[in-house]
């Protein structure tokens, strides 16, 4: 499944950085996510590392020689697809932070509340501009993974039902299992795989999309799938509530 994603911790503090990395791994348990998680005791070392392959970083502002505005100034020259989280311990920095488009800003100490609010905001941002690549004919053709309403077999080919257009792939509802997210697609019947996050209602037969698609939903599936979507609502509830 292509969905891992690195998280960078950068912290010359050893305590910072296991309580950072304690969060983040609660986080990831609790919402079924699945991450690396790689830490740095410098900016230097950071640097050093395989900068292109992270999508999130959390950057503490005082270290050694490098501090982490400079290091985060340089990565970003590397990777910009990166998202920064500064930590410090006063908000000097907090201006020039957000100069440089920082997802967040923390003043130590860190607690909970504010690292799962920063990753709900994280991964909601991660999934609206997330693809999958889909084979089309001879072609290979990037697709949002937001865009998608739901994937129909048509033999060993699929048929993906986006918010504009119909796709016909050349791959098979089982190999789209294995590239789409885990958690975010449900399989209500044998032939279709549906985007949690497009459905309107689930009755004991059926379900409905937000473009008002009903589709079956077989007697075997039913608990399955009910329990599925109410999990997921209620984690989606969660983070809105942590960020009122």
């Amino acid at each position: 499944m292509e969905n891992s994603i690195k998280i960078a911790v950068c912290d010359d503090v050893k305590t910072d950085r296991e309580k950072i990395i304690s969060l983040l791994s609660s986080y990831l348990d609790q919402n079924n996510l699945y991450a690396e998680i790689d830490e740095f005791e410098s900016g230097e070392a950071f640097l050093q590392s395989d900068i292109v392959c992270y999508r999130l970083a959390f950057m503490d502002i005082f270290m050694g020689n490098l501090n982490g505005m400079e290091t985060a100034k340089k990565i970003i020259q590397m990777n910009d697809k990166i998202q920064i989280v500064f930590a410090s311990t006063s908000i000097d920095f907090a201006a020039e932070a957000f100069n440089i488009d920082a997802l967040h800003y923390m003043v130590k100490p860190i607690e909970k509340a504010q690292i799962y609010h920063i990753l709900d905001k994280f991964f909601e941002n991660y999934y609206l501009i997330r693809t999958v690549e889909v084979k089309v004919g001879r072609l290979k053709e990037s697709i949002y993974l937001s865009d998608i309403l739901y994937i129909e077999a048509k033999g060993k080919k699929t048929l993906i039902h986006l918010k504009s257009d119909i796709l016909e792939a050349s791959q098979s509802l089982a190999e789209m299992a294995q590239i789409l997210p885990e958690g975010d697609f449900c399989m209500p019947i044998r032939w279709a795989l549906v985007s949690m996050r497009e459905i309107v209602s689930i009755s004991s037969e059926k379900l409905k999309l937000t473009d008002q698609t009903e589709l079956p939903v077989s007697h075997g599936k039913r608990d399955e799938v009910k329990k599925a979507f109410a999990d997921f609502r209620w984690a989606d509830m969660r983070k809105r509530m942590r960020g009122r």
